[in-house]
């Protein structure tokens, strides 16, 4: 997943620099699993984030609505990319759903700063700190106009929590120069491999390995000194990723592709020897000290020292004790009670189960022997869950059997029934519409009718705005 994530932010850069719109391809999501709060102020609900052009790539996560502060917030971001003060305070990170913040002497409980709709049609293009160490600049990026917007936080009260953020200058401009900024340093990949790091008079360098069968390979060599004609292996065909040195240049780490698995290694210079830390890969790295760093992995952010007797994992997020029943994995069995040659047959088996209370979808299949649409009821976490709906289902005089969920993308692009959950007199409902591609959003109906939009709809579908 933490390849995806690394990926789809390359990508969003590249639609920066050649000027796309993110209309040109489809992201969209479906709610699910409302949750109300112990008090009724707030409803919790998953959030299943989909890309059509990368269909095994479904994110979830769990946001929560505030009906107090009218605020719409993600409970656990998966960073994308982060900076860190110069006073090693605090880190700032990016992820789909905005922007957030975090302390790294308190607790390392997010506060956001910026909630982002997934399928906006900006982004963000830059962010840091200021020179003052308490003031967070931001550069927004609005693809359909092609300006950037320029804004700024600070950070004001002792005390750091959601409440010591405060908006400071919206829209502000200042001198962008490399002086005007107070970040450490981050090393990551920004587009293109990067193949060489010098430290003192010692070049380490991924030279191309002639292959014809494999011509992306490479080998990490070392060059003892900028005289010595001498080249020492460390590494054999392997795929560069992530080359950083420490601030004393004494330790230098490097990820690689290698052998079909992502495996990360750091090399104390005194000793030119390898030393693996784990077979996942880093995306991106910022020292603390000479042997303290964070790092962003497949598995998220990480505070370790080289040695590894502090691993420590800073995106291990606190969640209310009243959304633990939320199930963020994505199902795995289904029901299969029929398959029908014909669509409109399969339309009435539907209509049947429907009738019964049972939300069915129908998949097409064809292979060399027959073809024609599978009728599916689900889907199911665990085999037990999907064997106790199939007896319900069984006392309605439908057959059954349970099989593995393979197609996760088009279970969650299929409409199905309405979902509603009550608190006292108000009641929280997700509304879908099939439009091409599944819509959802989030209204709240109260005591009096009244009905109003409390999440809109997350896609940029064209047209969305209609509805």
């Amino acid at each position: 997943m933490g390849i995806r994530i690394f990926c789809s932010w390359l990508f969003i850069l590249l639609i920066a620099s050649l000027g796309f719109s993110q209309e040109q391809f489809v992201q969209f999501t479906c709610f699910d699993q409302l949750t109300w709060s112990d008090d009724g102020n707030q409803l919790a609900f998953r959030c299943v984030l989909l890309d059509e052009s990368n269909p095994e790539q479904i994110r979830t996560n769990l946001l929560l609505k505030n009906f107090k502060s009218d605020r719409l917030t993600c409970l656990d971001p998966q960073p994308e990319r982060f900076i860190i003060s110069k006073n090693k305070k605090y880190l700032l990170f990016s992820s789909s759903y905005g922007l957030f913040l975090v302390s790294l002497q308190e607790n390392n409980q997010a506060v956001q700063l910026y909630f982002r709709n997934p399928a906006a049609t900006w982004f963000f293009q830059d962010f840091g700190f200021l020179k003052d160490g308490s003031t967070i600049y931001i550069d927004r990026y609005e693809s359909t106009n092609t300006k950037t917007v320029q804004e700024t936080f600070r950070i004001s009260a002792p005390r750091f929590s959601s409440q010591s953020i405060e908006w400071f200058a919206a829209k502000k401009s200042w001198n962008k120069s490399r002086s005007s900024r107070f970040d450490l340093p981050v090393d990551e990949m920004k587009g293109k491999l990067q193949t060489e790091i010098k430290i003192k008079d010692i070049r380490f360098e991924f030279l191309s390995q002639p292959d014809a069968d494999d011509p992306g390979n490479f080998k990490l060599v070392y060059q003892p000194s900028r005289k010595s004609a001498v080249h020492s292996v460390l590494i054999e065909r392997c795929r560069p990723r992530l080359l950083s040195a420490n601030p004393d240049s004494t330790e230098l780490i490097v990820s690689v592709f290698q052998q079909g698995e992502h495996q990360t290694f750091r090399i104390p210079l005194a000793s030119k020897k390898l030393i693996a830390i784990e077979p996942k890969r880093y995306f991106s790295i910022s020292w603390l000290d000479a042997k303290q760093y964070i790092c962003l992995t497949e598995d998220g952010l990480f505070l370790r020292n080289l040695d590894l007797s502090v691993d420590k994992k800073i995106d291990r997020w606190q969640i209310p004790a009243w959304c633990k029943g939320i199930n963020l994995d994505l199902p795995k069995y289904e029901l299969q009670v029929g398959f029908e040659p014909e669509k409109h047959l399969a339309e009435q088996l539907i209509s049947k189960l429907q009738k019964s209370g049972f939300h069915a979808r129908m998949k097409y299949f064809k292979d060399q022997s027959k073809a024609g649409y599978r009728i599916r009821v689900g889907g199911f976490f665990a085999r037990e869950q999907a064997q106790f709906a199939g007896e319900e289902m069984k006392k309605k005089g439908f057959e059954f059997w349970i099989d593995k969920m393979t197609d996760a993308y088009d279970y969650f692009n299929s409409m199905r029934s309405e979902e509603q959950k009550s608190f006292g007199d108000k009641t929280a409902l997700i509304e879908y519409r099939m439009d091409g591609y599944l819509r959802s959003r989030i209204l709240l109906v109260e005591l009096n009718q009244k009905v109003r939009i409390i999440v809109e709809e997350m896609n940029n579908i064209p047209e969305r705005e209609i509805w």
